[in-house]
């Protein structure tokens, strides 16, 4: 039998709390999901979560960051310096393909969470913002695409991706929408920057 020292096992609580209340958000939503519900569901005293998170703000700092570095962790591995626009465009929504549902609840919730919170998935996109445009210029100098700004050349590709996950329900029967929608997603990004 493996011994676990208390700190250990205070570390693995807190990361089984952060990783449920992620479930539980992208489930039943994160303004709809209680402290309690989380605790319960790992079987933890409701006072047990606040001793790791003395916020219910913290905690959903905790998991936005946690979401951030497992988005970050999977762009990077797909991500390299020689891919061009399109096959960025694809590795992006692959890997939020795969975070979909809890993506979901953070841009549908934006408005109503923490301002750090927002802060934080702001300095996300910032990061993504910066290679998407990066690997963009070539095309624009090439005059492939239009020469755009960086803010609203990301911020176009954003709100594609994001009408489709806001209405998944609308499009497709199936679960996760950028799976099954990526490929149109793209071609109308195409379409709208094409010069």
């Amino acid at each position: 039998m493996e011994k676990v020292t208390r700190r250990e096992q205070k570390e693995r609580t807190r990361t089984s709390l952060v990783e449920q209340a992620e479930k539980l958000f992208a489930k039943n939503g994160i303004a709809a999901t209680t402290t309690a519900d989380i605790a319960k569901a790992i079987h933890v005293s409701h006072g047990a979560l606040f001793v790791h998170f003395p916020t219910r703000d913290e905690l959903i700092m905790a998991v936005v960051e946690a979401f951030g570095d497992r988005l970050a962790e999977e762009l990077g591995r797909r991500f390299s310096d020689d891919m061009n626009l399109r096959e960025m465009l694809k590795a992006h929504l692959a890997v939020l393909s795969e975070f979909e549902d809890f993506y979901l609840r953070l841009i549908s919730e934006s408005l109503v969470l923490p301002k750090k919170v927002r802060s934080t998935v702001y300095a996300m996109n910032a990061s993504l913002s910066y290679r998407f445009f990066r690997a963009a210029q070539s095309q624009m100098r090439e005059g492939k695409i239009k020469k755009l700004e960086q803010a609203p050349f990301f911020n176009t590709w954003m709100a594609l991706v994001n009408y489709q996950v806001l209405n998944r329900d609308l499009f497709s029967e199936h679960v996760p929408i950028l799976k099954e929608n990526g490929e149109e997603i793209q071609k109308h990004f195409f379409n709208l920057i094409k010069a």
